[in-house]
């Protein structure tokens, strides 16, 4: 059954991600669903784990949309967002697991706060610990400091610390230069003025970018410890492999886009 007139158009991009879809979905539509109304647009980024059979019999309310060929994110999320009914858009990661009231906290705070462009949750790991999911922009000593410690969240490297943002309030809402792109609420029409992601990333960055767009229109980026989410974050290996090459090459797309200019 489609939501005739939802509030919010909840968008998740998966690619053979059905066994955390599933615990999603599950947190989503039966232990946690929110209060104000919402559809969810999925697009399969062209999966192979039987996704498109689960939804299509477990979940036929869902709008899933299967792509012909493998897209980026950006990509990925502006087509969602092309499709979206609601007043406002949730990017929302398949390896989220909701707990209770985390969106309509967030809802409302956007609601209150017409100076804020962007919102996130606080993130937990598997564990429940705090998970570092908010960061300063970045910046070429930071950039170099994170190569070094291998993406190490637990260095002690005084620009790690300072990039992770590792004192910043654990309870309180908090002005931030980005929040990580697993979960991220703003309104349908700022969606549409920042021209949604850039699709000059296919992955990585593009979160830190539309961030930084955000303020640049004079809008805020908030993290709202209130409204809390669990996070199974996948993190690849701290090898060089190609993951490690597309974010280094988003990375540097991100540089030269700004002039190597990176600031509020």
């Amino acid at each position: 059954m489609q939501i005739m007139n939802p509030i919010i158009s909840i968008i998740t991009v998966t690619m053979n991600h059905l066994p955390l879809l599933e615990k999603m979905l599950h947190s989503l539509y039966i232990d946690n669903p929110p209060k104000v109304n919402f559809e969810l647009i999925l697009v399969d980024n062209c999966s192979t784990d039987n996704t498109e059979e689960f939804i299509r019999t477990h979940y036929p309310q869902i709008r899933y949309y299967k792509n012909d060929k493998i897209a980026g994110f950006a990509a990925n999320n502006n087509k969602a967002a092309s499709y979206a009914k609601g007043e406002y858009i949730l990017i929302l990661n398949p390896d989220i697991i909701l707990l209770k009231d985390s969106i309509d906290t967030l809802y409302q705070y956007l609601q209150d706060h017409q100076e804020v462009g962007i919102i996130a949750p606080q993130l937990l790991n598997t564990d429940l610990s705090i998970q570092h999911s908010v960061r300063t922009f970045i910046s070429p000593p930071i950039l170099m400091a994170r190569i070094f410690t291998k993406g190490n969240d637990n260095s002690t490297n005084h620009y790690v610390k300072q990039y992770l943002m590792t004192e910043l309030s654990p309870t309180s809402p908090s002005d931030v230069d980005w929040c990580m792109g697993a979960a991220l609420l703003l309104k349908n029409s700022f969606y549409q003025q920042l021209n949604g992601f850039d699709e000059g990333f296919f992955l990585y960055v593009e979160d830190m970018d539309i961030c930084h767009r955000c303020w640049k229109l004079g809008k805020k980026v908030i993290y709202l410890p209130s409204s809390k989410m669990i996070h199974a974050h996948q993190r690849s290996s701290q090898k060089i492999n190609r993951k490690t090459l597309l974010h280094l090459k988003s990375m540097l797309y991100f540089f030269r886009k700004n002039r190597f200019k990176i600031n509020r």
